[in-house]
C-alpha cells in the first residue's frame, strides 16, 4: 500500500498537491510508514523544487503543518541521527527543508538557519564568534564610539547578550531578522538611541513603537528586556539599552550566516519616543527608488550602501498585509515573474495572515542570494523591485549577487556605519534601568533629531 501511494507522487504535479496533506494525515499515523514516506518524499520533492522555486508557496497555502509526521513517532528521526531526516535538530519541524508556518517566529516558523546546501543547521552551535578571525574594518568607530567600550565596567556585556540570546535563537529562528529589523528602525528614525523601546511618554502621545510602521511589524522586545535585566544583575546602571540592541543585532547577523566583527559601544538612551517621529524616516514599501535613496542619503548612507543593507532582506518576511496590494495591482503586475505572481497572489488571496520569506531559497542565511531573485523580478515588495530595475542599482545588485564574500565585507561596514547614526554618547541620554521607560525624575524631552523637513 505505502508503495502504491509513493508511486502517485514521483513527479508531485499541480493537480496532486492537495492530496499531500490527507496524504500526510493517513501517514501521521504510523510510526514507520511515516519515516519511510518523509525520506522517500524528501527526494521527489527535491526534484519538484529545482523544477520550480515556487513549489514553496503552494506547500504554504495547504496547512500541511497540521498533520506532517509529529516528532512523537519517531524521536530518533529528530534528533539529528538520520542526515536525511526532512526534521532536523531537536525536533525544530520543517518540511522537507521548508519551514512549516504557523509555530513560533517572526514568519510563524520555527525552522533553524540553512548552511551552504540550504539544509537546517543547529542553532545551537552558534557562537558569538569571538575567538574567529575578524574581518579587519580600517575606519575608526565615529561619534565617541569605541571597540571593548565595556572592558573594564562590564566585562562580560557581550557574552551575556550571546548567551540569553542563542537560547532565544533557539526556540524562534525568526527572532535573528527581527532583531535586525527592530535595530535598523530604531536607528533610522531619531538615530540609534533605543527610542524604540520605550512603551509611553509623560505627554501620553504614542510612542515609536505604537507606529503604523511598527507595531505588530516589529517585535524583540521581550527579549531584550531579559537580557537588559541581566546585564543589570552583572553590573547595575552600567550598559544602555541602546548598546544591547547593537550587540543584539551582531548576534543576529552572526547567528544568520554573517562573519563576525567588533562592535564599537558607548552608545546612551535617549529620553524621548514619539510615533510621528517614524513618518518619513524610514522607508517604505511602495516607495520609488528616488524616494528611498533621497532617505538614505538624509542619513548619511550612499546609494551603494543602501543597496548593500537591503541584502538583509535575505533572512526577512513580509506580511501578506504589505504586499497583497502590489499583487493585485494590474500595472504592478506587469513587473512581477508571472509564476511568482501566481504563487504569492494566490497564498495571500486565501489567507490575509500568510508571512512570505523575501528570499525563498536560503530563508535563514545571510547571503547575496537575494540579488539574484530580484534581477529575475521575484520582489515581495514595490521598493526591492525598484532597486532591482534603476540602472543606479540594479548594476550594483548584479555585482553583488556574484560576490558573496565581497558582499559580506560590504555589509559589516555599512551596517557598522548603519549603528553610528546620530548617537548619544557622553553626557547625553542616559542609562535606562529598564529600556521600556526612562529612568524615574528624568526631563522629558521632545526629540526631534533625524526628523525630515
Amino acid at each position: 500500500m505505502l508503495l502504491e501511494l509513493l508511486s502517485r507522487f514521483k513527479t508531485i504535479p499541480r493537480s496532486s498537491l492537495k492530496s499531500l496533506p490527507a496524504f500526510y494525515s493517513s501517514l501521521a499515523q504510523s510510526p514507520s510508514l511515516c519515516k519511510i514516506a518523509c525520506l522517500t518524499l524528501r527526494k521527489i520533492i527535491a526534484k519538484t523544487w529545482q523544477a520550480e522555486e515556487g513549489f514553496i508557496f503552494q506547500l504554504h497555502s495547504f496547512s500541511l503543518q497540521s498533520s506532517l509526521c509529529l516528532p512523537q513517532h519517531s524521536p530518533g528521526l529528530f534528533q539529528g541521527e538520520n542526515p536525511d531526516s526532512p526534521f532536523q535538530n531537536g525536533g525544530v519541524k520543517t518540511f522537507f527543508g521548508i519551514p512549516i508556518f504557523g509555530g513560533k517566529g517572526e514568519s510563524g516558523e520555527t525552522s533553524p538557519p540553512s548552511n551552504d546546501d540550504g539544509e537546517p543547521k543547529n542553532p545551537l552551535k552558534h557562537k558569538s564568534g569571538y575567538k574567529k578571525e575578524e574581518p579587519r574594518i580600517d575606519e575608526p568607530a565615529k561619534g565617541g564610539l569605541k571597540e571593548g567600550f565595556y572592558e573594564k565596567t562590564c566585562p562580560r556585556a557581550e557574552l551575556i547578550v550571546n548567551e540569553v540570546l542563542n537560547k532565544a535563537f533557539y526556540n524562534d529562528s525568526g527572532l535573528a531578522a527581527a532583531l535586525v529589523r527592530l535595530f535598523f528602525h530604531d536607528c533610522f528614525v531619531t538615530g540609534c538611541d533605543a527610542s524604540i523601546l520605550l512603551d509611553k511618554t509623560p505627554t501620553g502621545e504614542e510612542v515609536e513603537k505604537a507606529s503604523s510602521t511598527n507595531g505588530e511589524f516589529v517585535r524583540g522586545h521581550e527579549t531584550i528586556d531579559e537580557i537588559k535585566n541581566q546585564l543589570e544583575y552583572e553590573c547595575p546602571g552600567v550598559v544602555s539599552c541602546a548598546d544591547i540592541l547593537a550587540f543584539a543585532n551582531h548576534e543576529a547577523l552572526v547567528f544568520s550566516g554573517l562573519p563576525t566583527y567588533k562592535v564599537a559601544a558607548g552608545r546612551r538612551d535617549g529620553l524621548a519616543s514619539l510615533a510621528k517621529n517614524v513618518e518619513n524616516n524610514v522607508p517604505f514599501p511602495d516607495q520609488n527608488i528616488q524616494q528611498i535613496i533621497d532617505l538614505f542619503n538624509r542619513k548619511g548612507l550612499t546609494i551603494e550602501e543602501m543597496v548593500v543593507l537591503t541584502g538583509a532582506h535575505s533572512i526577512g518576511i513580509a506580511h501578506c498585509a504589505n504586499i497583497i496590494d502590489r499583487f493585485q495591482d494590474q500595472e504592478k503586475r506587469k513587473t512581477i515573474e508571472p509564476g511568482y505572481h501566481g504563487a504569492v497572489g494566490f497564498s495571500c488571496g486565501n489567507n490575509p495572515n500568510q508571512k512570505f520569506p523575501f528570499d525563498t531559497m536560503t530563508q535563514y542565511k545571510m547571503d547575496s542570494h537575494i540579488y539574484k531573485q530580484l534581477l529575475k523580478k521575484k520582489a515581495l515588495i514595490d521598493s526591492d523591485q525598484a532597486m532591482a530595475l534603476d540602472p543606479r542599482t540594479s548594476n550594483i545588485m548584479k555585482v553583488l549577487a556574484d560576490d558573496q564574500e565581497g558582499w559580506l565585507g560590504k555589509f559589516i561596514k555599512s551596517i557598522i556605519k548603519l549603528g553610528e547614526i546620530e548617537v548619544l554618547t557622553g553626557n547625553q541620554g542616559e542609562i535606562r534601568k529598564q529600556c521600556r521607560a526612562v529612568n524615574p525624575g528624568v526631563t522629558f524631552v521632545k526629540n526631534t533629531r533625524g526628523i525630515l523637513g
